[in-house]
């Protein structure tokens, strides 16, 4: 699933999917800048299943960092997903 959705501005959800047989994430919603929610709950999902996904690099960098809602959501995701602030980086 890299680069899946990367780049899609006008992604406003981000779906629940069923990840438990993905191995790759890495920059999955990465710069999907009007993300209003979603985000945090596909990472608790994928994070907390028996076999996390193996790479998961900026899966969420930028997602919705244009919006109050994706930006708070952003900010609980942990840096190594690309969420809290990683797009400064």
């Amino acid at each position: 699933m890299e680069e899946m959705f990367q780049a899609c501005r006008s992604l406003i959800t981000v779906p629940l999917l069923n990840t438990v047989r993905v191995t790759n994430m890495d920059n999955m919603f990465d710069s999907c800048w009007k993300v209003e929610s979603g985000a945090l709950a596909l990472y608790q999902q994928a994070s907390s299943q028996a076999n996390p996904p193996s790479s998961h690099k900026y899966t969420f960098k930028n997602c919705g960092r244009d919006t109050t809602t994706g930006s708070a959501e952003l900010a609980q995701i942990p840096t190594s997903w690309g969420g809290t602030l990683s797009w400064l980086s």
